[in-house]
């Protein structure tokens, strides 16, 4: 009976999507627009969706993997679980987006805007993240290792347990910010240029 379940369990996360879903989809890469649409787990690997307009979409559990999402707008999309490691999303915004748990390794993500964002638990290994702004994110647990922050913002936002080692912080603004749990190592470049541990005012 476990044993039934467990498959079921599964069955049920890794579904694939519905026809609706698919014809979501359809129309995203017609039109580059899908605003507020139902796209959970839909397959966008290697799709180029330069400024396309996805405000509020669902997203949840999709494959991005190296999609071009240069200048989208992904304002409050729900990206749940999504996978965008080797994306290129410079200059996207994905302000109030819910991105928890989700995989952005490798990510191009230079000056891209994730204001207000939930980042907890999202995997930023080997991400460039130059110039981007990060303002009132929840960070709870995110992998910056290997990062490159140059002149990030992370202003108010919550880093309670965040991973930097690695990390290049040049010149990133952490003003206000909650870094308690915060961990840097001497692999990390701090904001003043001087190697880590991080000492911060």
């Amino acid at each position: 009976m476990l044993g039934l379940m467990a498959v079921f369990a599964a069955c049920t996360v890794y579904a694939q999507p519905s026809a609706a879903q698919t014809e979501n989809r359809n129309r995203l890469i017609a039109t580059n627009s899908c605003v507020a649409c139902d796209l959970k787990g839909v397959s966008l690997v290697g799709q180029n969706l330069l400024g396309a307009d996805l405000r509020q979409a669902d997203l949840s559990r999709a494959d991005l993997r190296g999609a071009f999402l240069i200048g989208a707008n992904l304002s409050k999309a729900r990206l749940v679980g999504v996978d965008l490691s080797g994306a290129v999303i410079g200059g996207s915004v994905m302000s109030g987006a819910d991105l928890q748990g989700s995989n952005l390794s490798r990510v191009n993500a230079n000056r891209t805007s994730f204001t207000q964002a939930d980042l907890a638990g999202v995997d930023f290994s080997d991400a460039l993240l130059e110039r981007a702004d990060l303002e009132g994110a929840n960070l709870h647990g995110a992998n910056f290792k290997n990062a490159d922050l140059y002149e990030a913002r992370f202003l108010f936002a919550g880093l309670a347990d965040t991973n930097f080692s690695g990390a290049n912080l040049h010149a990133a603004d952490f003003s206000e910010a909650d870094i308690s749990g915060m961990r840097t190592d001497a692999s990390t470049t701090c904001p003043d240029l001087n190697p880590g541990p991080c000492v911060f005012q």
